[in-house]
């Protein structure tokens, strides 16, 4: 074909030995965009008319093709053939996936917390022998996806304006895949090479280019080995084994979890998949030669068996399947926008003994005799086929296997995201990959977020460690509306302020406190006033507030805080009751005698000035003793407090993250849901991360109000689920069946979570023997948990 016997003429070059390490490295420019000139070493002419080969390479993000349901498999996967279709017939391209051991020193530098020399100390040790445990273990390895793109252009700048173009469309694809595509620059692309060719990492990866032109050295000498050594069927790469194996023979059938099976062999390995687009009309006319030529063989055949007076012999098997087969490749050709490719699969292995990798080499080769593949080890060709592999965008391995678009799609590397944010805080572990969710929610649109679950499957557990989490690894202030008085031991163990509100209690909280910057609306009069009305809504369920009783609460509101700007009282509940009785009619005595239990009575918590420390880095609003008649309200008050700290941290700067546990009693009325949605879109907008718990899901959910906070939260976990709340979950967050099953019956601490558009199936188990100091402040099994009064003492 024309399109190979030009590719086989441009990839041709002179042999010459390499004469050094550096040599067998097939990179002869780079520039700082990551644009690569390729070529060996000993080989610098090339033809004018095709000028050099310029490579450039993008990593992407895995998406969740494993958890997706069938009618969403389909659907990635005919985008994946759309991304596919797209290539550019006159470049080549590479698809490479990159099986790496987590660099522990990498790791330990931004994930683990250093010590601080304070009470908090014994926690950190804990959180980080966690952390070491699941990143040392047997699932400590990781995938990245590059896909690298070659073409011969003439100039640099024709190679830049041609990956510009490329690069745009490849990214929308990827978008519309639900992934995306990063360039990588020279620095970020040689420290994959780097990573593969010095595992050991003696000196640290740290790469000047302007460094290394000044002192005259070149980039190859940065990044290469020490020695290399070839042999028939291996190679030695410093300390390490290495050999390349590549897919000879094909089944007529592969499932597409062939590439995923091979990947979940935890060994330190390179697969790439290179593929050459043929130009569509070339392709229907090989392809047509191809029918043609079957055709005239069948047609001497039976003019044969004619000749023999054999008028009824039936066309051989062989034939009538070489017709059917060709037929149909012509049918995808012209019918089923499908484009022919010319592909090569080529995998790299290193290990630390050559024992070890012959026993590697053979497991991958068993992999692939089950689906009814046959890998093969390149004998004579390993510097050839290492070369290949690499993402440098080389092919210099000539087994080249022609398939259609759909055949080349089944290759697809997609298997499952991955969450690992740089200065994030553990969260358990994916459930597909078995690798740790490291999330840092300042990278999210918005840091709201919402836990739910049924009774017992570990919300609050979960909860109670993202605040220890945060605790000890930041300075961030936490505060807690705390309902049924478990999250009081932690608190205090963490150095923090617990504050009682119940009938009778010393603590005040005054309800009519209110910061400089108070609302959103530039009017804090006015919110005050909302919040006021919310509170009178609840007092009395069965009496809705008529529009002159609103009047007459809004009146009195800001009369109460115009006197105490003309040298007045501090506001309180008792100063607004005064000025309802000053009106003197039937609906503001009304009102006042309403206040009158908060005012005088026992529940007089909320009516003085506040006596406890809100300063502290981390309140818990202990609310357990209040009852449930008037929690609603105890949680419209404390919310209000939390505003008002919010503000504060806000004017310094400082981050809040916010816990309201049993959020679903909120939503019994239209004001106090109304206040807290207020609240939601306040805490964002205030560097404020606001958190949800709540097990009643389908009556949290019946609440228009609520399903929005809901649907617009970046973060949510969810533990197991009762089967209305699932069927309501799925359709609101777009939740497949295959997702679904990981909270049906699921155990304490597993379920989904959703991390901005990333839904991940997490385990968190936390042993009580690797951190039992943690597990005692996070438990919340009775018998288990910290005694909170003992712990006082």
């Amino acid at each position: 074909m024309r399109t190979l016997t030009k590719l086989f003429r441009q990839d041709k070059e002179k042999f010459s030995v390499p004469r050094s390490v550096q040599d067998v490295i097939p990179i002869k420019a780079i520039w700082e965009d990551g644009i690569f000139m390729l070529g060996s070493a000993g080989f610098n002419a090339l033809p004018s008319s095709w000028g050099a080969k310029y490579a450039k390479t993008y990593r992407f993000e895995d998406i969740n093709y494993a958890v997706a349901s069938k009618e969403d498999k389909e659907s990635m996967f005919l985008e994946y053939s759309e991304l596919l279709n797209s290539f550019d017939s006159g470049a080549t391209y590479k698809i490479t996936i990159n099986v790496k051991k987590l660099d522990r020193d990498d790791f330990q530098k931004s994930i683990l917390i250093p010590l601080k020399g304070d009470s908090l100390d014994i926690y950190r040790a804990e959180y980080n022998k966690i952390l070491t445990d699941e990143a040392t273990g047997a699932n400590g390895f990781i995938q990245q996806k590059y896909l690298t793109v070659s073409v011969f252009k003439k100039s640099i700048d024709e190679a830049r304006n041609y990956f510009s173009r490329v690069g745009a469309d490849m990214a929308a694809h990827f978008n519309r895949l639900g992934s995306r595509a990063a360039v990588l620059d020279t620095e970020d692309k040689l420290r994959i090479f780097y990573d593969f060719f010095r595992p050991e990492r003696e000196n640290g990866f740290h790469f000047d280019m302007k460094e290394l032109m000044r002192k005259g050295h070149s980039f190859k000498d940065f990044i290469c080995p020490d020695t290399f050594e070839f042999s028939k069927d291996h190679f030695i790469m410093g300390d390490k084994y290495g050999r390349v194996i590549f897919l000879r023979d094909y089944a007529n059938f592969i499932k597409d979890s062939m590439l995923a099976e091979i990947c979940d062999f935890n060994r330190n390995m390179l697969i790439s998949l290179d593929i050459i687009p043929v130009p569509t009309d070339e392709a229907v006319r090989e392809v047509e030669k191809r029918v043609l030529g079957v055709e005239t063989n069948i047609t001497n055949w039976q003019r044969r068996q004619n000749q023999n007076n054999n008028y009824s012999a039936v066309i051989p098997y062989d034939m009538e399947l070489q017709r059917k087969e060709s037929k149909e490749f012509l049918d995808d050709l012209t019918t089923r926008d499908q484009r022919m490719m010319f592909t090569v699969m080529t995998m790299v292995l290193t290990a630390d003994t050559k024992e070890q990798l012959d026993s590697d080499t053979e497991t991958l080769f068993t992999v692939g005799r089950k689906h009814l593949c046959q890998f093969a080890t390149l004998k004579y060709q390993q510097m050839d086929g290492l070369n290949t592999a690499l993402p440098y965008g080389e092919r210099k391995i000539d087994a080249l296997r022609t398939l259609t678009t759909e055949s080349a799609a089944v290759f697809i590397p997609f298997r499952v995201q991955e969450v690992s944010d740089k200065g994030g805080i553990y969260y358990g572990i994916n459930a597909i990959s078995r690798n740790m969710i490291i999330c840092d929610k300042r990278n999210l649109l918005n840091p709201n977020a919402f836990r739910l679950g049924v009774p017992g499957s570990g919300k609050s557990f979960g909860a109670k460690e993202e605040m220890e989490f945060i605790a000890i690894s930041t300075d961030d202030d936490i505060l807690v509306c705390d309902p049924e008085g478990e999250y009081g031991a932690l608190i205090e163990a963490l150095g923090g302020e617990v504050i009682h509100i119940s009938a009778g209690s010393p603590d005040h909280i005054n309800a009519m406190d209110m910061v400089d910057g108070y609302g959103e609306s530039g009017n804090p009069v006015v919110e005050k006033s909302e919040f006021i009305l919310s509170v009178f809504e609840q007092l009395d369920r069965n009496h809705h507030l008529s529009v002159i009783e609103k009047g007459i609460v809004d009146n009195c509101v800001k009369n109460v805080y115009e006197d105490f700007k003309q040298g007045g009282r501090l506001p309180t509940l008792g100063g607004l009751q005064d000025k309802l009785r000053e009106h003197q009619d039937k609906e503001a005595e009304g009102l006042a005698k309403a206040l009158e239990l908060f005012t005088n009575g026992s529940l007089d918590i909320f009516a003085h000035p506040t006596n406890v420390d809100t300063k502290s880095r981390m309140i818990a609003y202990d609310i357990l003793k209040l009852g449930n008649q008037l929690k609603t309200v105890g949680l419209l008050v404390i919310t209000d407090a939390m505003l008002n700290r919010v503000t504060e941290n806000w004017k310094k700067g400082k981050r809040t993250h916010v816990y309201i546990d049993e959020f679903h009693v909120v939503f019994e009325n239209d004001y106090s849901s109304n206040f807290f949605a207020s609240a939601w879109r306040r805490f964002r907008k205030r560097n404020a991360y606001p958190t949800a718990l709540t097990q009643n899901v389908e009556y949290l959910l019946d609440s228009v109000t609520a399903r929005t906070m809901l649907s617009n939260s970046e973060f949510i976990v969810m533990n197991n689920q009762a089967a209305s709340d699932r069927a309501e979950l799925a359709k609101l967050l777009n939740i497949s069946e295959q997702q679904l099953s990981y909270v049906t019956n699921a155990e304490a601490g597993c379920g989904l979570m959703r991390i901005g558009n990333v839904i991940v199936p997490y385990i968190n188990r936390f042993s009580k023997n690797t951190a039992p100091a943690l597990y005692r402040l996070m438990t919340t099994k009775a018998g288990e948990e910290l005694d909170y009064e003992n712990h006082k003492k």
